[in-house]
């Protein structure tokens, strides 16, 4: 660069040069330096916001809710592109879930500060900073799954669609279902909302591998693009499960259960400065326990469903025979 600034004429052009010459030493083209830095200032910002606004979600929660995720995003981001790129209706489903996703510890950062004050502790030491790593870490994993679209997720240039629409289903009737009262006190997951579950993702394979079947994709491509859609779908279901159970928890509810004079007791008992705050933040861990279950099942459903379809990309060539002279040669 400095052979090069001597050839350089005026001022003004070698200010630029130099400065031209240390952005893209700074940030290569097409690396992804500049996302990593973007994502780690972002996450340091979230940290610092938490922290300061929100002192009772703790150190914990401040620096492993955004550093979790921004580091598996930026690990998404920093490999090779997917084989096949997405469609624009493709890439929507993908935001509309990476979207989702970060909606989560945003609804459980703000049950926190609609109930401020001290919840006390709870009967296992150390089990708050153990379920918001654990939550951070699963939200991570989720994120990492959906920029990436590896496997099943990316088998179809619109794959996630159908399976978005079959979550927010899932969600949907979650939200209907969902009985007057915090979760400690009522099931959230009823048969009928297990049933609807189930049939609405079936549902999706099933309209996708008709598609792509009526398109004469084949019978092998037309499963895979149904299965595709059923897991983009079983991704998804733990956020909307989440999302649903912490947006149908009333304040009236949380208010009501505040007023019985056994939970009045046992707050004062752990040490809780506030009825209110150990009510919401004991609902937000039941919430957190039932979004760990979930994944889970989650986990679960996508080794049980990948096996069949795996590996993801071509079938491989067939290694050829060495060929050995003997009595059968005609040579």
């Amino acid at each position: 660069m400095l052979a090069e600034l001597d050839q350089v004429a005026g001022r003004r052009a070698r200010w630029g040069f130099a400065l031209g010459a240390a952005r893209v030493a700074l940030m290569p083209p097409r690396s992804r330096r500049l996302a990593a830095v973007l994502l780690a200032a972002c996450a340091a910002a979230a940290a610092a916001l938490i922290h300061v606004l929100l002192p009772e979600a703790g150190l914990v929660a401040a620096v492993a809710l955004p550093g979790l995720p921004a580091a598996c995003a930026w690990a998404a981001l920093a490999t090779s592109e997917p084989p096949r790129r997405p469609s624009v209706a493709g890439r929507a489903a993908q935001v509309i879930a990476a979207a989702a996703i970060i909606a989560c510890p945003v609804l459980a950062l703000r049950e926190i500060a609609l109930y401020p004050g001290q919840a006390g502790g709870g009967a296992v030491p150390y089990a708050g900073p153990v379920m918001t790593v654990m939550f951070a870490a699963e939200l991570a994993v989720y994120l990492l799954l959906v920029l990436r679209r590896r496997g099943l997720l990316g088998a179809g240039r619109h794959s996630g669609l159908l399976g978005l629409a079959a979550a927010l289903a899932v969600g949907w009737v979650l939200v209907l279902n969902q009985p007057p009262g915090g979760q400690s006190d009522n099931p959230v997951i009823t048969p009928a909302v297990t049933g609807v579950a189930i049939g609405a993702l079936l549902a999706a394979g099933a309209l996708a591998a008709l598609a792509r079947l009526l398109r004469r994709g084949g019978i092998e491509r037309s499963l895979r693009g149904g299965a595709a859609e059923v897991m983009w779908g079983v991704l998804l279901s733990g956020p909307a499960v989440f999302i649903a159970v912490l947006l149908t928890t009333s304040r009236s509810a949380i208010a009501a259960a505040a007023a019985n004079p056994a939970f009045v007791n046992e707050a004062y008992q752990r040490g809780a400065t506030s009825v209110l705050a150990w009510i919401a933040h004991d609902d937000l861990g039941g919430a957190l326990i039932l979004f760990t279950v979930a994944s889970i099942g989650i986990a679960a459903v996508f080794a049980v469903v990948h096996l069949p379809f795996l590996p993801p990309g071509e079938p491989r060539e067939p290694i050829p025979a060495v060929v050995r002279p003997g009595r059968d040669d005609a040579s």
